[in-house]
């Protein structure tokens, strides 16, 4: 049978500026948007692209690590939406299940929700409900149960759905994991499915879909549409003769915020603290970002000269992993993939302070570690992507300190423009990134790439007060609208958009509908 659940509604953050974040833990220890023809649909192998957005997509809550789903276009509220595993699905059978007390004793009571508050924060509602609701901006009311009961022998019938599952032994009727009737035709909704990281373990760089599917279908069972959680490892490369005549600041490039802020095998719900509450951004490597087509990464680096390995990938102060063993990682998927990647060493927050020999020794690292990959500086943003593929190298090495770009522009490009709201509100976040992306707004008057850091920012005393309840919370309430907003408004003039938790959005779906739709400059 499938789960009861209630939606969430909105609000949301980031740690970003590397003097905000280390403070708080030390003291807590152009685009044209016209399709040509040739934009109809692009295909590599099973990897099919079309300019066009997906009606059902899953999503993965950071703080519980379980899956979410995000639907638009249902416009037959009779129809039903299902969540099942490991491969597609032809058809659903109904199954009625009878309870003489209340059904799915393992279910969560739906409780209604109402748009957020003023300051962007969830805002329950007084009354009770069996229908679920989310927020305005991704209209997400939903009920989970269709069941009738009798005075006379006072049971319920609840209806269920299964589908013939095949293993090693066999077929046999398996149940779904999931299963809802909209009651509006976009929303969202969490699903309380945990979600299995091992099956991370079995993709590569050829794989597009894995885990789980969902499903719109009919009443009788019928498959309408399947939808399946995807990994976008080649896109770059499968769009290769779409995109080879963009340069960079006319694309629309997924990235991750703080990206090496990570812990492999990190359990938030039982592992976390104040200190990880606030300092983990990410919960892939930058492999497997990599994989699931982030294109973006930002990187901090902090040199610790007493430290056998002195260059570490940190957020703030806090440092998380070996520069080596990051950048061995980027190396390494170029390498498989050919996949073009902008790797942006934007903040030093520890060690560095105003002595350029030490950046003279990470420009010398960077070099040493990436030297095959590493795209020849002198394309210039000017450049198109067919210019950065034709030098054989793709891995676009930014740096964010003028007189080390100065010194050694044969070696690193300039770095990307990050802007920053600085808020803490999903009200707040929606406010600025609209307005910079006005047609009279900044994005007009860079020639380099420009990301949108979209993510909340929590203040300092916030932090130590645990205001936010720690940046999962925070991005847990934002990143779907972050979807919404690039799928739909800001999507034509976007160009880096960078997240935190990214499995939580669908933003690497975003910039492949708006890359498919758009044209270069030079067209």
């Amino acid at each position: 049978m499938f789960r009861t659940v209630s939606a969430d509604n909105g609000g949301g953050r980031p740690v970003t500026v590397s003097g905000v974040v280390g403070a708080m833990l030390a003291v807590l220890a152009f685009l044209q948007t016209a399709a040509t023809p040739a934009q109809a649909q692009r295909a590599s192998a099973d990897r099919e692209y079309r300019p066009e957005m997906d009606d059902l997509y899953i999503t993965v809550n950071a703080r519980t690590r379980t899956l979410e789903l995000a639907w638009r276009n249902f416009d037959d509220l009779s129809n039903y939406i299902l969540l099942a595993e490991q491969y597609p699905v032809e058809a659903f059978e109904p199954r009625y299940f009878y309870h003489t007390s209340e059904p799915g004793t393992s279910s969560t009571t739906s409780m209604p929700t109402d748009a957020p508050d003023d300051e962007g924060r969830a805002r329950p509602s007084s009354g009770t409900s069996s229908v679920t609701s989310a927020s305005p901006e991704v209209t997400a009311n939903v009920t989970t149960e269709s069941s009738v009961s009798t005075t006379d022998d006072e049971y319920t019938v609840e209806l269920g759905w299964v589908y013939d599952f095949r293993d090693a032994t066999g077929y046999r009727k398996k149940e779904v994991l999931f299963a809802l009737q909209p009651v509006f035709t976009n929303g969202w909704t969490q699903t309380g499915i945990k979600f299995n990281y091992d099956l991370m373990n079995g993709v590569n760089t050829n794989t597009s879909c894995y885990g789980y599917y969902a499903y719109f279908i009919r009443p009788n069972g019928t498959v309408l549409s399947a939808h399946c959680m995807k990994l976008h490892p080649r896109w770059t490369t499968d769009l290769r003769a779409h995109l080879s005549a963009f340069r960079m600041r006319e694309l629309f490039l997924p990235g991750t915020h703080d990206s090496a802020s990570y812990k492999v095998d990190f359990d938030p719900q039982h592992q976390e603290n104040i200190v990880t509450k606030y300092a983990l951004t990410q919960d892939d490597d930058i492999y497997r970002q990599l994989l699931l087509g982030v294109r973006y990464i930002d990187l901090r680096v902090g040199y610790y000269k007493n430290s056998p390995t002195p260059f570490w990938a940190n957020h703030g102060i806090t440092r998380f992993h070996p520069l080596a063993d990051v950048l061995q990682q980027v190396k390494r998927y170029a390498q498989e993939t050919n996949e073009i990647i902008v790797l942006d060493v934007q903040e030093f927050p520890v060690g560095f302070g105003k002595q350029y020999d030490i950046h003279t020794k990470l420009i010398d690292f960077l070099q040493s570690a990436l030297r095959d990959v590493m795209a020849d500086p002198s394309i210039g943003w000017e450049g198109t992507l067919g210019d950065v593929w034709a030098g054989g190298r793709t891995v676009v090495v930014t740096y964010d300190h003028e007189f080390a770009f100065r010194s050694y522009s044969h070696v690193v490009w300039r770095s990307v423009q990050q802007r920053w709201g600085n808020v803490q509100n999903v009200n707040d976040l929606k406010s600025y990134l609209f307005k910079v992306h006005h047609p009279r707004g900044f994005r007009e008057f860079s020639y380099r790439p420009v990301a949108d850091m979209a993510e909340l920012t929590p203040d300092p005393w916030g932090v130590i007060t645990d205001r936010y309840g720690g940046l999962r919370k925070m991005a847990d309430s934002v990143n779907r609208f972050v979807t919404k907003w690039y799928f739909e408004e800001l999507g034509p003039t976007a160009n880096v958009v960078a997240v935190d938790f990214v499995r939580g959005t669908s933003i690497v779906e975003a910039a492949i509908y708006w890359n498919l739709k758009r044209v270069p400059y030079t067209q």
